[in-house]
């Protein structure tokens, strides 16, 4: 990841934004990060060209389509920018599914809604107390083994599930603990999803 980020960095030079507006992605066709190569890359800067040129930002056009509902908000989005059924090779806009739960949306919304020293918060629009936890394979293990779901799968209801539940420790700011979970939890403690003796040494909610 740091890898590619500084690659990418390297090629968009001092401001991003203007790199965006100018239109020529020909110096990302080398670049590649896990299963997107060039291609791909190129086609998700044509899209946040569109944007640039139509919204001015990515928050205006988010904030033109929010209504309360934030699944419903990132399905309007992705129509505007490509109808129902378009844009199948964008992969940071996921089509319309009932189980997905939109995991890299979730976690961008954490950091442009959210402001402490891990999350920009430049975004006034959206509520705090409205977020769902990005949902990724730590996440999941910590709710299925302490409780806060019963979902078989990596589903957008198990999100809502675990966010329901940190939202009755934190009713303002539930994903204040996301990060804390993550890698305390999640990564630094190997959260394997069931709970054990042996969770109590190294597991900061294992009495919980």
């Amino acid at each position: 990841m740091k890898q590619f980020l500084g690659e990418l960095f390297d090629r968009l030079g001092r401001s991003p934004y203007d790199y965006v507006a100018r239109g020529d992605f020909s110096a990302l066709e080398p670049l590649y990060y896990r299963f997107q190569r060039g291609p791909e890359i190129i086609d998700l800067f044509r899209v946040l060209k569109g944007i640039v040129e139509e919204h001015g930002t990515m928050g205006r056009l988010i904030e033109t389509h929010y209504k309360g509902d934030i699944r419903e908000t990132l399905w309007a989005v992705r129509a505007q920018l490509f109808g129902d059924d378009g844009g199948p090779h964008i992969f940071f806009f996921p089509k319309r599914s009932p189980s997905n739960p939109l995991k890299r949306w979730n976690l961008y919304l954490r950091w442009m809604v959210r402001r402490d020293a891990i999350d920009v918060g430049i975004w006034g629009f959206i509520p705090k107390s409205e977020l769902i936890i990005p949902l990724d394979t730590h996440l999941y293990k910590i709710g299925r083994c302490m409780g806060w779901t019963a979902r078989r799968t990596q589903s957008w209801n198990a999100a809502c599930d675990i966010t329901a539940v940190l939202k009755e420790a934190a009713p303002a700011d539930p994903l204040k603990y996301d990060f804390l979970l993550c890698h305390a939890v999640g990564i630094d403690a190997k959260c394997s999803g069931t709970k054990g003796v042996s969770c109590r040494k190294r597991c900061v909610i294992y009495e919980v």
